[in-house]
């Protein structure tokens, strides 16, 4: 498929810093992968100390070159979900509600409590190191062998009984869900303690939010954290703003065949409507700033306590690279790079599939957000990766800046 790409660059904020100014080297990186078809847009945002030095926009939408890329525009942010929604939430409910990381899930999860996973404890979960599998492909059993989709599970039209948006003319069944708990439920567990990246327990986020706090998931977190912190994301914001601002992510021909555009990519966040705590996230590169600022030091959202329990590594003298929530470099370079090897230990972030990326660095006083839509138009297409194109924005940063 060839498209006609022209290129375009918006910024509302980009001063010189440090003593090099590496705007040029910046757009050089990130245009150079919009003609190469890794992403057809994208937003930086960098932090350095008390100042945004990056706020940036670049490309468009999609390869047609129709909407550009603006500032305010949002993108799905898939599993940073699982940290900026999620794992907020539970640091919330940490200092509020007393949440104990290190009893079983089953006590504040009672779905849990006859399951193989009844003594997994909420500190497992979060560290990765539950034995839970990685995914469920809850997408694989609502269809029939010749690839049409269940009258009982998915209709064309909504309805009172098929109430739940997956996309623009496909509605889930509204009880559909319990099938989806049952499976996880009834999931394999492994080998605890051994670090295995695992999605299902943020499925139960929302429920154990409910269960402590007496608000949904989406008010707690609207009320504790996103309107503290003045910042602007979204669960399903096809009902929140208008359409033109949020950039579509992909053409799912494996399972919507349709433009996912505004509902949430991630099939199983889709059949939780949208509402999940594995993903259903948008936002954009600066309100993800404002939020992070919630992370520094002095925050008025979160004890400094609680930021280093949870963003500092959850096994000391381990191989494993997580915190609670929070990815993290390895502990030692022998065990591997990653995400970059200019980032101190004491730096944490996450990543997601659809393309994007936050990361702060207490010690550099650093803080990057990278967003891209490189799964549009296909998650085929892997020149995102092969050109490891966060790894080299951080080299940028880090290397060409005295921090």
């Amino acid at each position: 498929m060839k498209f006609k790409l022209l290129l375009f660059i918006f910024s509302i904020s980009f001063p010189a810093f440090g003593q090099t100014n590496i705007n040029q080297e910046i757009d050089s990186l990130i245009n150079s992968n919009i003609t190469q078809y890794a992403f057809p847009g994208a937003q930086v945002y960098v932090k350095i100390k008390d100042k945004i030095v990056i706020n940036k926009s670049y490309g468009y939408q999609t390869y047609d070159s129709i909407n550009r890329i603006n500032n305010d525009h949002i993108y799905d942010l898939a599993s940073l979900t699982k940290v900026l929604a999620s794992t907020l939430s539970l640091m919330k409910l940490y200092e509020d509600f007393d949440l104990n990381l290190h009893i079983p899930i089953s006590n504040y999860i009672k779905d849990l409590k006859r399951s193989n996973k009844k003594n997994t404890t909420i500190y497992q979960s979060l560290s990765h190191t539950s034995g839970w599998i990685p995914y469920i492909s809850h997408q694989n059993y609502v269809k029939r062998k010749n690839g049409k989709f269940k009258k009982s599970i998915i209709r064309k039209n909504k309805n009172l009984r098929f109430s739940t948006t997956i996309s623009e003319g496909l509605y889930l069944n509204k009880n559909y869900f319990k099938k989806l708990f049952k499976r996880i439920r009834k999931s394999k567990v492994n080998k605890k303690g051994e670090y295995v990246y695992s999605g299902l327990f943020f499925f139960y986020i929302p429920s154990l939010v409910e269960n402590l706090s007496g608000s949904t998931f989406e008010q707690y977190f609207n009320n504790s954290i996103l309107n503290k912190a003045n910042a602007k994301l979204y669960f399903n914001p096809n009902q929140k703003v208008k359409k033109e601002l949020i950039v579509p992510t992909e053409y799912d021909s494996i399972f919507r065949n349709a433009l996912v555009h505004g509902n949430v990519h991630d099939e199983a966040a889709s059949f939780m409507g949208g509402i999940s705590g594995n993903a259903g996230l948008f936002g954009s590169a600066q309100e993800i700033g404002k939020l992070l600022q919630a992370l520094e030091p002095n925050s008025s959202i979160f004890q400094d306590s609680t930021i280093k329990k949870f963003t500092s590594y959850a096994y000391k003298d381990s191989p494993i690279r997580r915190g609670l929530g929070f990815d993290k470099p390895y502990p030692k370079n022998e065990y591997g790079i990653y995400p970059n090897q200019n980032l101190s230990k004491l730096s944490f972030g996450h990543t997601g599939f659809t393309g994007t990326m936050f990361w702060r660095d207490p010690e550099k006083q650093l803080t990057i957000v990278f967003l891209t839509n490189r799964v549009y138009p296909t998650r085929k297409n892997d020149k995102f990766y092969q050109n490891k194109v966060r790894s080299k924005l951080i080299d940028l940063i880090i290397q060409k800046v005295d921090l």
